[in-house]
């Protein structure tokens, strides 16, 4: 009985200091590196290098078009998994904001953008560092 109560008290005792690490969110910290398509464009290499600043992230979004020339990520946060932001780009024509909606799959971010005239695309980026 002792050895039963003994052993409870330690699972117990365990589970409130381990409790706050499984809660805890991945930091996504680096740069992360990857491709999207863009109609009537084709495919562009996208990188975006994110530094967590609290509970927030920032950072810049580069990609191989030139149209997003380390654009400033705003509004970056990462809950439940999923890291959302939005970056302005310019188009040739036009400033235009982009917002990212992106989960965490291992060592993948993956998901999609969204301009703010509708158009939208699949993004998927590998972290480089």
């Amino acid at each position: 009985m002792k050895k039963l109560m003994f052993l409870f008290f330690l699972m117990v005792a365990l589970a409130f200091v381990l409790a706050p690490l499984f809660g805890q969110e991945s930091d996504l910290t680096g740069t992360w590196v990857g491709s999207t398509y863009i109609a009537n464009s084709g495919d562009d290499q996208v990188t975006l290098v994110l530094q967590k600043e609290g509970e927030a992230y920032s950072g810049t979004v580069s990609d191989s078009m030139g149209m997003a020339n380390e654009a400033k990520l705003e509004n970056g946060k990462f809950v439940n998994g999923t890291l959302t932001g939005e970056f302005t780009i310019f188009n040739g024509s036009d400033y235009m904001k982009i917002k990212l909606t992106l989960k965490l799959n291992g060592e993948l971010l993956v998901g999609n953008w969204e301009s703010a005239d509708g158009e939208s695309g699949s993004l998927e980026l590998k972290r480089k560092s």
